[in-house]
């Protein structure tokens, strides 16, 4: 499993997606690709499932107001804690159900 990433493509298995931003992250599983894209303007879910082909499954869905107060942060980062993660610029970590990309808990990391 050879992943290359050139700004906004990633190249894995010698097949290619060309994303519409710079790609900040990824993660390879077993049975997907997950993909963050770097932030720009007002549009923060920029996570994205793909399958092993490279066929787009999910785009991370918009969390709900219990889980992240009236205002949404961009993501930075991309993690298996807890089950699929991505953590926001506050340091909160939402856990991502990967079946939908729905948005199903969320915890922070205390020092």
């Amino acid at each position: 499993m050879k992943v290359s990433i050139m700004n906004n493509i990633l190249t894995y298995n010698d097949k290619s997606v060309t994303m519409k931003r710079k790609i900040i992250d990824y993660i390879v599983m077993s049975e997907y690709l997950i993909i963050l894209e770097d932030f720009t303007g007002d549009d923060y879910n920029l996570v994205y499932c793909f399958d092993n082909e490279l066929h787009k499954l999910w785009k991370i869905k918009k969390p709900d107001s219990k889980f992240i107060g009236q205002k949404q942060l961009p993501y930075v980062g991309i993690t298996i804690t807890k089950g699929l993660t991505v953590v926001d610029t506050l340091g909160r970590y939402l856990i991502i159900d990967m079946d939908t990309g729905k948005i199903t808990d969320m915890f922070c990391n205390r020092f």
